[in-house]
């Protein structure tokens, strides 16, 4: 099967259950925000943001280097399940344990403290089954990850929304989190045995300290990945509310459905961009750049609409009281753009025996992201978290972009970005100047965006190619 196909059949198996999963998550904030209000929301979103710094040191980076290195080696797989699994296990009790007595101090709400626990306890029982999973991500059979995961997100959001219908609360939608998670765990171990792998009957001590080292740097670059996300909610929960919390989260939670999309890019090139480098390295420079250029061709439109539209849209989804959250959310936008014209960068790094300078880059942007926090979310709320979000998006794709370069794959920028950028301009200029609400603008904002994008030559030969061999795969027929 060509390189294209296959990443297209495992993009479209991915993309298929993460895009209902993140629907059906979104449909979920969207109904706490309506029925509680922004106060309870943006307890609910610190309930998860607060304990995914704890997750931390169960993750430890384990499951990138289980994806690279079985999928080039898969005769690896059962010594790899008994050595992560087995170092994962202790790792998640401390910081069960941690979180339990963070939260004593932090926290004088018994029932904050409570629904972030149980909350924080299924987002562990989540972190050690992410074992299992790396494992269908390693074969190169992502079917079985967005089994698994469909499985649990439909029945978590359709008992937690029933109940809210019922006049239940947080707790109770905590509790509904904690046994998703189980079924989660439960399912990925038990398609693991039966398709896959099981454990080996002993732990190659040799093996294991090296999956240690290699996993150092991708235990760094996830310590960056987790305070991004979680720094502002964090900071605006301890300084300004709950409610603030909840104005800001409103964008965010927007704006991590996109970054969804991104997230696959990057779980499907990870294992195929290490094949190919070992197989076929004189593809690997055209399958990143015909990668990001589309990414960046769709992404690009989607931020502009959105940051123009940026209050409709909050309000649409979250209502009236939402609506001081559209002006974070515009900012917000940004990091879309940057982040899809640096789409495969990270990935490229990683296999290239770069990570090291992929968690350098990292590093720069959060620590931009986390200083600018302090000083901004304490005077300016969330816009001012949101500027720091951007800044962070902006340091990491520059800096990143340039190191790609310099050690692994140059890819055409002008080539890649020029066009996008021209028809996205068209775009904005029309739609300031019709002034179309938001169910006009949106499908005009559309059609102006590609007519324009095919009229500078946007659509190059090699890109329908990519393109057709992608669908192909995905629709599970050969290349």
């Amino acid at each position: 099967m060509r390189e294209s196909a296959r990443l297209g059949r495992n993009f479209a198996a991915v993309a298929t259950a993460q895009f209902v999963a993140q629907l059906l998550t979104f449909v979920l904030s969207a109904t706490i925000a309506r029925t509680l209000g922004p106060s309870s929301y943006g307890l609910f979103v610190f309930g998860f943001a607060f304990p995914s710094l704890l997750l931390l040191m169960v993750s430890a980076g384990l499951d990138e280097v289980i994806a690279i290195d079985v999928a080039a080696d898969p005769s690896r797989a059962r010594s790899y399940l008994t050595i992560v699994a087995a170092f994962r296990l202790p790792l998640a009790v401390i910081a069960g344990v941690v979180l339990w007595v963070s939260l004593g101090v932090l926290l004088d709400d018994p029932f904050a403290r409570n629904v972030t626990l149980v909350l924080g306890a299924s987002a562990l029982i989540q972190a050690y089954g992410s074992t299992f999973l790396a494992f269908f991500r390693a074969f190169e059979k992502l079917q079985y990850m967005a089994l698994v995961v469909l499985i649990e997100r439909t029945f978590t959001i359709a008992v937690a929304v029933a109940l809210l219908w019922r006049g239940f609360g947080l707790f109770e939608v905590a509790l509904t989190f904690l046994a998703g998670a189980g079924i989660s765990l439960a399912l990925a171990t038990t398609i693991l045995r039966r398709k896959f792998t099981w454990f080996s009957p002993s732990i190659d001590r040799g093996k294991a300290r090296g999956i240690l080292r290699k996993s150092v740097p991708f235990a760094l670059s996830a310590v960056i990945s987790t305070i991004i996300p979680s720094t502002g909610p964090v900071l605006l929960t301890i300084t300004r509310g709950p409610l603030a919390t909840g104005l800001f989260n409103a964008g965010l939670t927007l704006l991590m459905m996109v970054f969804s999309i991104l997230t696959l890019c990057h779980v499907v090139l990870l294992p195929t961009l290490a094949r190919i480098r070992t197989t076929q390295p004189e593809r690997f420079t055209p399958i990143l750049q015909h990668t990001q250029r589309f990414v960046f061709a769709l992404g690009l439109p989607a931020a502009l609409g959105a940051a123009l539209y940026a209050e409709q849209i909050v309000t649409l989804f979250f209502g009236g009281r939402f609506a001081g959250g559209g002006d974070p959310f515009r900012i917000l936008m940004g990091a879309v753009a940057i982040s899809t014209a640096c789409i495969g960068n990270g990935a490229a790094l990683a296999v290239s025996g770069r990570q090291p300078q992929n968690l350098y880059v990292g590093a720069a942007g959060a620590l931009s992201l986390v200083a600018l926090s302090f000083v901004l979310i304490p005077p300016f709320g969330p816009v001012g978290a949101a500027v720091a979000f951007l800044v962070g998006s902006a340091v990491t794709g520059v800096l990143g972009t340039i190191v790609t370069r310099r050690y692994v794959a140059r890819i055409d920028l002008l080539n890649a970005l020029g066009r996008p950028v021209l028809a996205g301009s068209v775009m904005v200029l029309a739609l300031l100047v019709l002034g179309l609400p938001l169910w006009l603008g949106v499908p005009s904002g559309a059609l102006i965006y590609f007519g324009s994008l095919r009229a500078v030559g946007g659509f190059q030969k090699g890109d329908w190619s990519m393109l057709r061999d992608a669908m192909r795969g995905a629709l599970g027929r050969a290349g």
